[in-house]
């Protein structure tokens, strides 16, 4: 019986490191920052496998260090053993909004970025943004849209503060890099499974409840400061999440309520 539990845990991780690879390279193969002629820098830094509509094969989320701003630091895979890795529409972007800090270009400058102001938001949107093979980010009060060169996603941050409550732009901020990225259950619940994001000043924390047929995700996201001594992310044997602290100690990070 031990042997063929262990037999079986074998298959399971070589499945898994197979997609973690098959996704990875996919990943370095996408346009993701190419416009026009110009094509921008991406480094695709780990790739964190977790179930997001309950079908028994989980998902892929890449996290990546763009050079372009409004570009998403999270992509997502699905992953068939027969056809490989495919990227949905939606892409996630950890944190909360930072002041311009000059390490990202703009593709506003670059004659690619435009940004809009609607009167309302619906699916109907971005089904045509798609069709007409353009990006979207939403913002409470905008979109950003911008052209890339074989590359449509979807970005939505309509939950995020902006500078001001009249902004209308993006030219003040930019996004936060991801510094962690993992993928488990958090202290206080039993089965739920999350994805945790760690950038400078915040932990993001996802819960899935499925993909949409238009690639969008069902998603809660929660918001917390990081705290001051907090300098990684770890995952238990039992695969809970942890924060990983200055002085190598862990500590517990609670599912939100």
């Amino acid at each position: 019986m031990l042997h063929t539990v262990v037999l079986a845990t074998v298959a399971v991780t070589l499945q898994q490191d197979a997609m973690i690879a098959a996704v990875h390279a996919a990943a370095e193969h996408e346009p993701i920052e190419v416009f026009g002629n110009a094509k921008g820098s991406v480094r695709i830094r780990d790739v964190r496998l977790l179930d997001v509509d309950g079908d028994g094969s989980p998902e892929a989320f890449v996290w990546i260090d763009p050079s372009v701003r409004q570009t998403p630091t999270i992509l997502v895979y699905t992953y068939d053993p027969r056809t490989g890795p495919h990227r949905i529409l939606e892409g996630l972007v950890a944190g909360q909004l930072r002041p311009v800090s000059g390490r990202f270009v703009d593709d506003h400058t670059m004659g690619f970025g435009v940004d809009l102001s609607v009167d309302r938001f619906d699916d109907g949107l971005i089904t045509s943004a798609v069709k007409n093979e353009l990006s979207l980010v939403r913002y409470k009060t905008f979109l950003h849209t911008d052209g890339r060169n074989g590359f449509v996603t979807f970005v939505d941050l309509s939950d995020r503060a902006l500078p001001r409550p009249q902004t209308k732009t993006c030219e003040e901020f930019e996004f936060s890099l991801v510094e962690g990225l993992a993928a488990g259950t958090l202290s206080g619940t039993a089965g739920v499974q999350y994805l945790v994001a760690l950038t400078a000043t915040d932990i993001t924390i996802y819960r899935f409840h499925g993909i949409r047929p238009n690639g969008t995700l069902d998603k809660r996201v929660w918001i917390q400061n990081r705290p001051p001594l907090v300098t990684g992310l770890a995952v238990t044997s039992e695969g809970q999440v942890e924060l990983r602290t200055r002085d190598g100690s862990a500590a517990p990070l609670t599912a939100p309520r």
